[in-house]
């Protein structure tokens, strides 16, 4: 089969490769990949700035239809089954953290599509307990994109309990900051302020209030801390979620924050460390929130909000590509032109 497949250490050596199907073990599933969305995490990895082990297939924003069934997974699964699924293979299962339900950040993960063969191919070979029925109302171009929407369910909902902040700030406006907007208004906040850069004018800025942002501010043009104290009266507000991984806007964000306000770190930063203004979360009585991937609680989440939530979700998809043209997807990506790509595993 055609599959996209980091082939070799270093930056770059990504390209489309031919790899054998792996039949499925007895608590296997083999599914037919329809689309498979491009992450920011897609573009560290061709950067060689994300941990992984090649060769291996990229690619772990899926879903598609169950091929086949291992022996002992036929109780739950049918040919034909339409799924998404998550990505923690490797997974113990009876660490602490597993029985948790806390697989995706058991010690023993290997990421898919980073350290495990992943889904920017015709077929993913998966262990069935990653997989979750997708409903059949749920088109595949929302289904596509369940796997972020579900990290900012756990972001926001699970981790950051923000049922009840009335002011929200979002830094960044990809996907992360997107989804985080829609997930900020599904908890009832009154004003969500979104903010970014001049990538961001374009496509994501209108995005960000369709996805319920009630201001954007673009911070090469305005100041952003003016803006939030005055929308706050001064206060700063209750919570912020930190989806950008800017070293400047983590060290000034927390001025921005109200005392007892609540900080919920998403986005990646580049290099390992950034100096932050420590005194102020004490000062300030914060509680902060770290966030990383989606445990199978997210999931259902995610897919119980979906259909409510399709409308703007669509929206997100920016285009939809054959895995031929995977480096144009990468580069609108990278440009900002596009806020998710998916790649149609069967064009």
């Amino acid at each position: 089969m055609k599959a996209l497949q980091k082939y070799a250490p270093g930056h770059g050596n990504v390209d489309i490769r031919d790899v054998p199907v792996r039949e499925p073990n007895d608590d296997e599933l083999l599914i037919k990949i329809k689309y498979c969305g491009i992450c920011g995490t897609d573009l560290h990895i061709y950067a060689d700035e994300f941990p992984n082990a090649p060769p291996v297939v990229m690619g772990h924003e899926y879903c598609g239809t169950i091929a086949k069934v291992g022996a002992k997974a036929g109780d739950d699964w049918s040919i034909g089954d339409r799924v998404v699924g998550e990505l923690h293979t490797g997974a113990c299962g009876k660490c602490p953290l597993c029985l948790a339900g806390k697989p995706h950040i058991c010690d023993s993960k290997l990421a898919l599509g980073s350290k495990y063969d992943g889904a920017f191919a015709e077929y993913l070979t998966l262990p069935a307990w990653l997989a979750h029925h997708l409903p059949d109302d749920v088109p595949w171009e929302v289904a596509g994109v369940t796997e972020p929407f579900a990290i900012a369910a756990h972001c926001l909902v699970e981790r950051g309990q923000l049922k009840g902040a009335r002011r929200v700030l979002i830094s960044g406006s990809a996907t992360m900051g997107l989804m985080s907007t829609i997930w900020a208004s599904r908890l009832g906040a009154e004003e969500i302020i979104v903010s970014g850069t001049d990538l961001d004018k374009a496509v994501r800025f209108p995005l960000a209030k369709e996805m319920g942002a009630s201001r954007v501010v673009n911070v090469q043009q305005e100041d952003l801390a003016d803006v939030v104290m005055g929308l706050t009266d001064g206060r700063g507000v209750d919570a912020w979620v930190e989806c950008s991984g800017s070293p400047i806007a983590i060290t000034g964000g927390l001025d921005l924050v109200k005392k007892t306000g609540k900080v919920v770190l998403i986005g990646l930063v580049g290099p390992e460390t950034i100096p932050i203004p420590w005194n102020n979360l004490l000062y300030k009585e914060l509680d902060i929130a770290a966030c990383f991937s989606s445990p199978p609680s997210s999931w259902r989440l995610a897919l119980n909000a979906e259909r409510e939530e399709a409308p703007k979700l669509h929206k997100l998809v920016t285009k939809i590509i054959p895995l031929e043209a995977w480096a144009e997807g990468f580069e609108m990506l990278r440009s900002g032109k596009g806020v998710k790509i998916l790649i149609d595993l069967e064009a």
